[in-house]
């Protein structure tokens, strides 16, 4: 073989072992840190939903509150209306 030849082959033997260790070590799985970083950030996430949770909960419980409240403001409005009609009549 003629010494371009040779050299081109080595060339493209070396390009494929670069090629190989490339994918060897990208394939080789997640790292302790990236694990921990993953299982950090899922926690987090579950805190947050969570917290969602516990928020619209208070909300319900805050919209019912507020609804038994006009319901009573209506009824003392209701009361206090026909209490100042029967003071009108009695004079």
């Amino acid at each position: 073989m003629s010494y371009r030849v040779r050299r081109v082959r080595q060339g493209l033997f070396a390009i494929a072992l670069a090629s190989m260790a490339v994918v060897v070590s990208c394939s080789t799985g997640p790292s302790e840190k990236e694990l921990s970083l993953l299982e950090e950030r899922r926690m987090a996430m579950e805190a947050a939903e969570k917290q969602v949770a516990q928020k619209k909960a208070e909300n319900a419980r805050l919209e019912r509150q507020l609804a038994n409240k006009k319901a009573e403001l209506q009824a003392l409005e209701s009361k206090l209306s026909s209490t100042q009609q029967n003071l009108a009549g009695d004079q």
